[in-house]
């Protein structure tokens, strides 16, 4: 009998669907890498660490299906176009200020965690820190309240500044 570890699976999935999909003449609708980011993903947190290493494209489309919770959409996918040549590190900073700073994803608030990047000096940024250090609700409350320089203060206690 063959034993098979999660992502294993998940990828021997992705194969006979994409299989079945191209004799039905579709496509699927992300990559096989995306799809076993997706499988291993938490319900209620998107995991920088567990992206990071998508190549430009791959990361794009994770992006949308984690955070948004939907598929990159063909004018999205044209308006990146010409920013996927970008260097990784500079590529994915411009994708998660986009989309954490839109209103669709302030409907959504999935968490995004464990990221090192620096992507802005507002609201942003707090949000990332909280999440980062699984902070329990009423915390989270008390620091959104806190002064500016509070908020400061605590960012660099945490090392996150």
């Amino acid at each position: 009998m063959k034993t098979y570890t999660d992502d294993a699976l998940a990828r021997t999935l992705y194969r006979l669907a994409a299989e079945r999909m191209q004799n039905a003449g579709q496509a699927m609708p992300c990559s096989e890498e995306v799809f076993s980011v997706l499988t291993n993903a938490q319900p209620d947190a998107v995991s920088y660490r567990q992206i990071a290493h998508l190549n430009n494209a791959d990361f794009l489309e994770a992006a949308y299906l984690m955070l948004l919770g939907r598929p990159l959409d063909d004018p999205s996918r044209e308006s990146w176009k010409g920013s996927l040549v970008l260097p990784q590190q500079e590529f994915q900073i411009a994708v998660l200020k986009t989309i954490l700073q839109s209103g669709e994803y302030r409907n959504n608030r999935i968490p995004l965690t464990d990221c090192p990047l620096h992507l802005s000096d507002g609201e942003v940024d707090q949000n990332l820190l909280i999440s980062a250090q699984a902070m329990p609700q009423r915390l989270v409350r008390i620091y959104q309240k806190m002064p500016r320089f509070m908020q400061k203060l605590a960012k660099k206690i945490a090392g996150k500044e």
